[in-house]
């Protein structure tokens, strides 16, 4: 039995989000991320956080169980004031939404957008405050 591996898919994304200069990281901010030295009173570099779900297998055909992926990811950008996380946002949304990502020996379908109530929200928690966004995405994959 073959099961499609879910990093592909990710590698897939994460390529798409850096062609349209998205700083993003997996699972962790991006190196070049965030503030670019002292917190608060340097520049911020607003960025994104991609956290993949493993993918849920689905049968392609009779022939082909476990085949098919259905890959969901979750995109929290971040920013230290609202503007940047709603722009980040948006670019991160354009370069995602509708576009069929490239999975090495897979025909991927296009990107669209799982509905998920959540606003942007300020993070108090943390001194400075920085403020946080958060999407979900869905594509399917079958095998080539």
């Amino acid at each position: 039995m073959t099961v499609a591996a879910a990093k592909p898919h990710t590698d897939a994304v994460v390529t798409l989000l850096t062609a349209a200069s998205v700083l993003v990281g997996r699972g962790k901010p991006p190196s070049s991320g965030g503030w670019q030295g002292n917190p608060g009173t340097s520049a911020f570099k607003p960025y994104a956080v991609i956290y993949p779900f493993p993918g849920q297998d689905e049968a392609a055909s009779l022939a082909r169980f476990h085949e098919a992926l259905d890959f969901v990811f979750q995109l929290t950008c971040v920013g230290a004031v609202q503007d940047q996380v709603e722009t980040i946002m948006d670019v991160a949304r354009a370069a995602l939404i509708g576009v069929t990502p490239a999975v090495t020996g897979r025909t991927a379908f296009p990107i669209y957008r799982v509905p998920l109530d959540r606003p942007v929200t300020r993070d108090d928690a943390v001194a400075p405050p920085v403020h946080y966004g958060v999407a979900q995405f869905h594509f399917r994959s079958d095998p080539t």
